[in-house]
């Protein structure tokens, strides 16, 4: 084991706010810099972000890196959880240092995933999480399932388990398992986020599922970067005693943070521009084409109070998957796939998906060819500055397709940094439900945009 020495880095983020960073655990040398950058979070519980590298969320990322670290994290528990090193766990992290062979790298560990002793639930957090969690989920063999927390509200089922994420911008988390039985066996559960920074979300979750399901004895919080003060990490010790249960923890990075001051904001520069390119904007359905399981029946409730019918995909794990139902989907992801890049148009494309909506879309995109980046859409209202140094430079404001009436973002295209968008959407209300997006991308200077609706629309 690679050993790791403690460090600490500074980060001025903008005038009254500094973040210092101490490093406990860095056990595969990564820098700092190749995980994260900072920002400035709006948001009156938590005025920072650490802004991932390696997501697909905030920032545009070649779509094979965060399906790499998803099967790197995986592979971290195994070694801490289950006291077995996987012997391709360098060539992996050699992968995500020098962005080279990543496909080779995540086919290799398709081909053979980690295989388990004992059955596993995985659940990744919405909305940023859930790519993260389904492409951990994935790196295991066929004792593992996946299921990931949802912010939508579904009419016709009930959510098994409701939880809140006191920081966030949208606080609800609820958990629709198709299968009633989902939780009722004794697996260890591993809840996956991307950061963490208390621990309270975990928490949260944990004492829900334990209520409910007191059978659950032992559970796993997993994530990239780990920034509990040592109060924090004493509470999940407290968790432990008083539920008696077991909780370990996995990270990438494991450190803590001190926070000073409060940033001084400004009247944000939306960086409008007057004149733009009209692009060329289609809107395709793969579903006419290539044939995707959908859950139907089952509609959901807008912010703004308009009811989507539309159907959902099964693909994403909102509802639950086994590892028989991944590979089916899987194979039918590849056939998507394979219809987009058909249509590709553009030699430097950007494919976005929309909040929630991750897995997928990240997945396409790795299957789409040379010179792809992914990233999404977000809830998360991040500070944006027009000048080199700071993160965020460019922000894009929009109404959410999936859910009308909840402000949208998306962060750092800049003008003619592309030729091509594809936005790969789940379901949507109408094709009226994208405009907003697409008006605000106008602004890119792109001039090709298609619009991928991955199900049919029912009004």
């Amino acid at each position: 084991m690679v050993e790791t020495i403690a460090s600490k880095e500074i980060y001025h983020i903008m005038d009254g706010l500094t973040v210092e960073v101490n490093v406990l655990q860095n056990p595969y040398q990564f820098e700092l810099s190749q995980l994260f950058q900072m920002a400035t979070r709006i948001n009156k519980r938590r005025s920072f972000l650490f802004v991932s590298k390696v997501l697909g969320k905030h920032l545009a990322v070649d779509p094979n890196i965060p399906l790499v670290v998803g099967k790197l994290l995986a592979m971290r528990y195994v070694e801490l959880v289950q006291g077995v090193k996987d012997p391709r766990m360098q060539s992996v992290v050699h992968a995500l240092q020098t962005k080279s062979r990543l496909s080779e790298v995540l086919a290799d560990i398709e081909r053979q995933p980690i295989l388990l002793d004992q059955p596993l639930t995985v659940m990744g957090f919405a909305e940023t999480a859930t790519a993260l969690g389904h492409a951990v989920f994935s790196a295991f063999g066929e004792q593992a399932k996946y299921i990931h927390t949802t912010r939508e509200q579904i009419q016709e089922l009930t959510s098994v388990i409701n939880f809140e994420e006191e920081h966030s911008h949208a606080t609800s988390h609820r958990v629709y398992a198709s299968d009633s039985a989902f939780f009722d066996d004794d697996s260890e559960v591993v809840l996956v986020d991307d950061e963490i920074t208390t621990g309270k979300t975990a928490i949260n979750i944990i004492r829900t599922m334990k209520e409910q399901y007191p059978q659950k004895t032992r559970f796993t919080v997993v994530s990239i970067l780990d920034w509990r003060s040592q109060e924090h990490r004493e509470r999940y010790e407290q968790l432990e005693e008083e539920l008696n249960i077991t909780i370990h923890t996995v990270a990438l990075l494991d450190g803590m943070i001190t926070v000073s001051g409060e940033p001084v904001l400004s009247k944000e520069n939306q960086s409008i521009h007057s004149s733009y390119l009209e692009p060329t904007t289609s809107f395709l359905s793969s579903d006419n084409d290539v044939k995707t399981s959908e859950i139907k029946g089952i509609t959901s409730i807008s912010t703004d109070g308009t009811v989507n019918r539309s159907p959902y995909l099964l693909a994403t794990g909102r509802f639950g998957l086994t590892r028989t139902e991944e590979s089916l989907y899987s194979n039918e992801l590849k056939a998507v796939a394979e219809y987009v890049k058909k249509q590709r148009k553009g030699s430097r494309t950007l494919v976005i998906g929309t909040g929630e909506f991750m897995y997928v879309p990240m997945k396409i995109a790795a299957q789409l060819g040379e010179d792809v980046f992914f990233q999404s859409t977000t809830r998360s209202p991040i500070y944006q500055r027009d000048i080199e140094s700071y993160t965020i430079q460019q922000k894009f404001t929009f109404d959410s397709p999936e859910n009308t009436g909840t402000t949208n973002f998306l962060y750092n295209i800049k003008q003619n940094q592309y030729d091509e968008l594809i936005i790969l959407v789940e379901r949507m209300h109408s094709e009226d439900d994208i405009r907003s997006l697409v008006e605000e991308l106008k602004r890119t200077n792109i001039t090709t945009i298609t619009v991928v609706m991955m199900t049919h629309i029912c009004s």
